[in-house]
């Protein structure tokens, strides 16, 4: 099997769904920008506001203003979730569509060389292709099988309430007006940054199921599916460390948020198809990748305690993952902390 012809296909879609993925991300930071714009406006009203009237600190909380921007906030954030909920179901949409006619187009490039899809085909192996209405369940629905919209709107009260408090207590340790802004810039931004997340999160997750759906409906081509990592100095060390697992088709990938692994499938052989013919081998997988990497990179990547663990043979990379379940994202693997390794 020609694996390293189907990772080529694969990191080319791979592109392709980052450059959907990108073109969502500015729609959401464009949307953003009013909402930010107004609350840093508020921010300098209530501060001179309240240094000029020499209000207490518990006095500061209870003001009108304070209040109104409140509430203010969270229709303002309801509004930007609406919108942000139908930026991030166009981009499922868009990934839906890539992974249709993705999947067909890797799984004929993983088919041993001199093989394609019209080659089985006359061997009544048909490639089935499944009607869009398949689909529908993974347009405008979040990783917890509820629509997007419940995911973002779970977050503007909370928002909300979250800045007015770091706005309060600025002004109320004697900070000027633009140093409450500075200060508050950490919590202003929460808003756009976990809209971020939710919509690269969603994006990717739909093209992954979508292709798995795929796959599982072409069981007699696509006998499984390996997991490929991104090999970059970003991407976490579960992913790395599991870089070229394998799955079944009826196994969904336990990514976790923003995460950019994809799916490389494993096609029929030549012993599937009656030839004694040895097979290609793998790609370099995550892990030997790592271990190619220069100690600056690695450090970077791992941290400096696991790598010293790793080096004297403490550890191995396997041993960095867990796999967690969360009722927003579902399982999630992730890189265990220093104390969970015992090092």
């Amino acid at each position: 099997m020609p694996a390293s012809d189907a990772q080529e296909a694969v990191e080319g879609i791979a592109k392709r769904l980052a450059s959907l993925e990108v073109a969502a991300s500015q729609e959401v930071i464009e949307a953003y920008k009013p909402v930010d714009e107004n609350l840093r406006k508020n921010i300098l009203r209530i501060t001179s506001l309240a240094q000029k009237r020499k209000l207490k600190p518990w006095q500061i909380m209870r003001m009108t203003a304070m209040t109104s921007l409140k509430a203010q906030l969270v229709g303002e954030l309801a509004l930007y979730h609406s919108i942000v909920q139908g930026i991030i179901t166009s981009g499922q949409e868009g990934a839906v569509g890539l992974a249709e006619t993705g999947s067909r187009m890797v799984a004929e490039r993983g088919l041993p060389r001199g093989i394609k899809l019209d080659n089985l085909a006359r061997l009544g192996i048909q490639w089935n292709r499944l009607p869009r209405e398949a689909f529908e369940g993974f347009v405008g629905i979040a990783g917890d099988g509820k629509p997007v919209g419940n995911l973002l709107a779970r977050y503007g009260p909370q928002n909300a309430a979250r800045i007015t408090s770091e706005i309060g207590s600025g002004i109320a340790t004697g900070k000027g007006p633009r140093e409450v802004a500075r200060l508050a810039r950490k919590a202003t931004g929460i808003p756009l940054s976990e809209a971020l997340t939710i919509s690269r999160t969603e994006i990717n997750r739909t093209h992954r199921e979508a292709t798995r759906l795929n796959y599982a409906a072409n069981s007699d081509i696509v006998k499984g599916y390996r997991r490929l990592a991104t090999k970059d100095e970003r991407t976490c060390m579960a992913c790395i460390a599991l870089d070229g697992t394998a799955y079944e088709n009826n196994e969904p990938l336990d990514s976790h948020p923003n995460c950019r692994c994809t799916m490389v499938p494993d096609t029929l052989t030549y012993q599937d198809l009656g030839l004694d013919i040895p097979e290609e081998p793998r790609p370099e997988n995550g892990q030997d990748w790592f271990k190619k990497q220069p100690e600056s990179t690695q450090r970077k990547m791992m941290g400096g305690r696991q790598l010293e663990a790793f080096k004297s043979g403490k550890i191995g990379l396997s041993d960095l993952v867990t796999v967690s379940s969360s009722s927003t994202w579902g399982k999630s693997a992730t890189v265990k902390s220093v104390k969970a390794l015992g090092i």
